[in-house]
């Protein structure tokens, strides 16, 4: 399989060469596999809101609440 790269990926493939990496595949095995790890992370503090809920813990809901919840979390 070929992948074509935009110009700062291949700078960044070069950086990481420089850096140690044995070859440009092994930088794009490591970033695919990090990446795969980011996707199946669960988001901070998730199962906290998640043990809120389960205990009935609720704000009342308006979008001024929603903006705090963001902002406190932000």
């Amino acid at each position: 399989m070929k992948i074509e790269l935009t110009e700062p990926i291949e700078q960044f493939v070069r950086r990481q060469i420089v850096k140690g990496y044995a070859s440009p595949s092994e930088v794009a095995r490591q970033a695919f596999l990090r990446w795969m790890d980011e996707e199946n992370e669960v988001p901070p503090r998730a199962q906290e809101k998640l043990d809120q809920a389960a205990a009935g813990r609720f704000r009342k809901g308006s979008r001024a609440t929603v903006r705090k919840i963001i902002a406190a979390n932000a």
